[in-house]
């Protein structure tokens, strides 16, 4: 039922450019077991060429907590999404506990 995903996080910053802005190494591609995939809907243009596509799903890790921040991409059955704020810790109380709960984001032509 619940499936892998890659986490996709910037590699260590390794310098800075012309401009002062930083320089990363390569990404550092993490799969994460567990998930639970909600496709969510999408925004579509009314005229062509007039506005994107946006994708919005929803990641669900019941019970478990794996290291996702928001400056992560996700990679779900091939599909690049952005991490889409703050994921979410769920819980209730010392006895029920929820997990984690991450929303994505795919802005597409």
């Amino acid at each position: 039922m619940s499936e892998t995903v890659t986490r996709i996080r910037k590699g260590a910053q390794t310098g800075t450019d012309g401009f002062n802005q930083p320089i990363y190494g390569p990404d550092v591609e993490t799969d994460i077991d567990g998930a639970l995939f909600a496709p969510g809907g999408s925004s579509e243009p009314i005229e062509a060429g007039r506005a994107p596509v946006i994708t919005e799903p929803t990641l669900y890790f019941p019970d478990a907590r794996p290291d996702i921040a928001e400056d992560d991409r996700v990679r779900v059955r091939g599909v690049i999404y952005h991490v889409d704020g703050n994921p979410a810790d769920w819980h209730w109380g010392d006895d029920l506990d929820g997990g984690l709960v991450v929303t994505l984001r795919k802005v597409g032509g």
